[in-house]
């Protein structure tokens, strides 16, 4: 008979396929020696079998279940009665370990919901297994203090909460339940050496600089270029808005819908979009000084630092005697109040682009969760895969339905047209279906026809 549980010690007596389900019974072929009630070895006597049912990881398509045929036994000294231990199996859960450890990989990566349709369990089954493993991945866990670290804030769960990434290797640190003074400089003083720091990217909180400062006196900060380039952008907007108001309720309307020839670089332009937004400046003075000092703005970041820095003064005169001073305000104050960090960048080129990255993945993940909690939330960006973290993964099983990266895929499987996903076999899967691989290929069809894994 094929052994399609594939576990050692188990003699498979019959398996059968009902609604989508497969039913394995075996029995467990080592006994028990010794007593559990007064342990005492040799004394035990066979007192009838008992089937118990056991959730198994899905292979094939199909929900698995082990019906484990227990045998029983009586102790002679003190009259107890005992059940065989299992092999491979967690008793306390009513599933094979095996089981356990694809819940384990598959919580950081996919839905609980479609996880525990995956298996055939509850969705309250998947989420405390989850939650057990968070616990036990955040006593092993010890973050490091990088070269240089990126500092930014993102809402999880109904919060702000302090993302910490390495923005030299693009890797996530930490993520801190809050964004606070006293919360960062908790983790910071956790490194008693933190002369490896060189330099940290962060946004205009204020918090921040002063943790810095008090905590690794002589790191330079650097303002996030992006933080910075889209205040011209926001002073630009607001000098078409109130430009578009003064014109009327139709040209406003249509300047709205038009605001991405402002927004775009200019080398970024179609020639047709080019010469719309020649018009457009030629027709409006202030909006034609407002883009011109925003497209200036955007070339000092491609300047040496000694071209740079009287660049930057010249341009500061030069919005200060301009029309639309007013609204530059917000990023003339950014300029005067954050002046050295914004300057540190032409000495230290680094962004928090992987940061706010990052910050964009933890969206999506509490959106198709719908209910996750900080901690999930915070485990699945930190603990999937640290190696390519921010990365998901692309291959999708055909038989258990998980998802996995390149070098988890046993086998490539051709896709049907039309179907985006990458299909495989995992390496768990190949193992299981590799003594009745025929009879594996021969059905392959039914496992695109099968809505089971269907999203």
């Amino acid at each position: 008979m094929t052994d399609i549980l594939d576990l050692p010690d188990w003699n498979v007596l019959t398996s059968r396929l009902d609604d989508g389900t497969y039913t394995i019974e075996a029995e467990y072929t080592l006994p028990l020696q010794a007593c559990t009630k007064c342990g005492v070895v040799g004394k035990l006597y066979r007192h009838g079998p008992k089937v118990v049912t056991y959730r198994d990881s899905p292979i094939r398509g199909a929900h698995v279940q082990l019906a484990a045929k227990v045998q029983r036994y009586k102790c002679r000294e003190c009259g107890g009665t005992s059940l065989q231990p299992l092999g491979g199996v967690e008793v306390d859960r009513r599933m094979t370990q095996r089981c356990v450890e694809y819940i384990k990989t598959q919580c950081m990566r996919d839905t609980f919901t479609r996880l525990s349709q995956h298996i055939g369990c509850d969705e309250k089954t998947i989420r405390n297994i989850a939650n057990d493993y968070v616990q036990h991945m955040n006593t092993q866990f010890r973050p490091y203090l990088p070269n240089w670290l990126g500092i930014d804030e993102t809402k999880i769960a109904g919060d702000m909460r302090c993302v910490l990434t390495d923005v030299g290797r693009n890797v996530p640190i930490d993520i801190l339940p809050s964004r606070d003074q006293d919360t960062l400089a908790r983790w910071l003083a956790a490194f008693p050496d933190r002369s490896t720091l060189l330099g940290v990217a962060t946004d205009m909180w204020r918090p921040y600089l002063n943790v810095v400062n008090m905590m690794a006196p002589g790191v330079p900060v650097v303002i996030d270029k992006f933080h910075v380039v889209r205040m011209a952008n926001y002073a630009l907007d607001k000098t078409r808005i109130r430009r578009g108001k003064a014109q009327g309720v139709k040209v406003n309307k249509e300047w709205k819908r038009s605001k991405v020839l402002l927004n775009k670089s200019a080398a970024n332009l179609t020639d047709k979009q080019s010469f719309n937004l020649d018009m457009w400046l030629d027709n409006d003075p202030e909006v034609a000084q407002s883009y011109q000092l925003k497209e200036d703005f955007y070339a000092l970041y491609n300047l040496p630092k000694a071209e740079a820095i009287p660049a930057m003064e010249s341009w500061v005169q030069r919005v200060k005697a301009s029309d639309v001073a007013a609204d530059y305000k917000d990023l003339l104050s950014a300029l005067k109040n954050w002046r050295q960090q914004i300057v540190n960048y032409f000495d230290h080129p680094i962004t928090n682009g992987y940061t706010e990255a990052l910050n964009g993945m933890t969206k999506v993940i509490n959106r198709n969760g719908r209910g996750y909690t900080f901690e999930i939330i915070r485990a699945r960006v930190l603990f999937s895969n640290n190696a390519r973290a921010g990365q998901s993964p692309e291959w999708f099983c055909v038989s258990c339905g998980g998802l996995f990266f390149e070098d988890e895929r046993a086998v490539w499987l051709p896709v049907e047209s039309g179907d985006t996903r990458r299909h495989c076999l995992c390496k768990e899967c190949n193992e299981r279906s590799i003594t009745h691989a025929k009879e594996f290929y021969d059905n392959l069809d039914e496992f695109f026809e099968s809505t089971l894994f269907s999203e």
